[in-house]
């Protein structure tokens, strides 16, 4: 086989042992984690299962239940919380809304109890109204009565899981995508945190992390394949990257490219856009990554840790391109790339012109398009999914 020098650092796609590292430890270990954080979730559930009134009462349980219900907030908060009435505003054919009187930022983002309910799903009820009631309920008895006369009524409410929270939807989402990836096999290795969910959602962020683009080769190598026009990636990867021993190569692991855009010229195939044949291991791995970031938006939405993407984003965005330019200079110094930011619909392809509706028609020849969406669409900051065109461009 040729030597083929690909223009991004790490990336090895002619090296088997490049792929495997890749799944059986990069992919790995994030699902190892994955599973050791969703099973340290049920084995805290477990633990804490029952009456609310039995678990206060058992003092090996009692601090944890406390932790999870009522760790890091201050008095003012927790006095909110024990006179908590909400009102309600009404509006026609709308219904009724709860107007809480305790203040949501008093529940801090990075103390135990919002860790618990807002990011785990682990609280008394799904509800925030509700949930408040209860917890201001169970304030006021502790205000009255001692763990052991609790231990002696039936409170009638119990630590529960709520699977609707952003971030459990991600989880979920995460582990029904490898587990495609890895064809619904078991994998039997995961990580063993016990009832420390901390050291386990940590764990599972830094595992995740070091699975995005602007940190994992392979990750940024797929991503690449995403939907870009096949001369970039011959510039990038070199012509080697069509050979059919590396496409023998890709496909044993599940990647396979088909044409995706198709610019309606002579020798179209060397033209195409290219991307991942839907339900492939190349596009799951890209769902992956997007929901990697998701996570960590709506974790910066907190405070908790970086907005992933945008620093991806940003970071590109300052990198050069093969032509040597740094592409947000060029992209600034280039007015039309402003009429494409956002969505756009690719409505027709014919005979090397582009049409395109974004407030408005925009007609492009093929060949300005692939001189303005290349770089973009290798480094994943422009993308072709379906018939839209997105463009994400750099921040004023």
């Amino acid at each position: 086989m040729a030597s083929c020098q690909p223009k991004v650092p790490g990336v090895r796609y002619c090296d088997e042992s490049w792929w495997q590292e890749f799944f059986t430890k990069d992919l790995a270990e994030f699902y190892a984690s994955l599973k050791g954080l969703l099973n340290a979730r049920e084995a805290l559930l477990k633990e804490l299962s029952g009456d609310l009134a039995q678990v206060l009462a058992d003092p090996q349980r009692r601090d944890l239940a406390l932790r999870v219900l009522f760790g890091g907030l201050d008095e003012n908060c927790l006095e909110k919380i024990r006179h908590y009435h909400p009102t309600y505003e009404c509006a026609k054919g709308v219904g009724c809304i709860a107007i809480s009187n305790v203040d949501i930022t008093c529940i801090k983002a990075g103390t135990a109890a919002h860790f618990y309910r807002e990011v785990l799903g682990i609280g008394l009820a799904e509800q925030f109204d509700e949930d408040m009631k209860m917890r201001g309920g169970l304030l006021n008895q502790l205000k009255t009565m001692s763990f052991e006369e609790i231990g002696k009524e039936k409170l009638g409410i119990s630590i529960n899981k709520y699977n609707t929270t952003i971030i459990m939807n991600d989880l979920s989402e995460m582990k029904d995508i490898v587990n495609k990836i890895y064809k619904n096999q078991v994998q039997q290795v995961q990580a063993d945190y016990g009832l420390d969910l901390v050291k386990a959602f940590e764990d599972f962020l830094n595992k995740s992390i070091k699975l995005l683009p602007l940190y994992n080769p392979f990750t940024f190598f797929i991503q690449s394949l995403r939907s870009t026009p096949r001369p970039y990636l011959s510039i990038m990867y070199c012509e080697e990257l069509f050979s059919d021993s590396v496409r023998n190569l890709m496909r044993k692991y599940g990647v396979e490219l088909t044409k995706i855009l198709d610019p309606g010229l002579t020798k179209s195939d060397e033209l195409a856009v290219i991307g991942h044949v839907d339900g492939s291991v190349g596009k799951l791995i890209v769902k992956l990554v997007q929901k990697i970031y998701d996570m960590s938006s709506e974790l910066n939405r907190y405070g908790y840790v970086d907005n992933e993407y945008w620093k991806y984003v940003k970071a590109k965005y300052n990198e050069r391109t093969s032509a040597g330019s740094i592409l947000e200079s060029m992209i600034r110094a280039d007015s039309e790339y402003k009429k494409y930011c956002g969505e756009s619909t690719i409505t027709e392809v014919e005979k090397g012109v582009v049409e395109l509706y974004h407030e408005g028609t925009i007609r492009i020849t093929y060949d300005k398009f692939l001189e303005l969406f290349s770089p973009l669409m290798f480094l994943g900051i422009a993308w072709i999914e379906g018939r839209q065109l997105h463009v994400e461009c750099p921040g004023d």
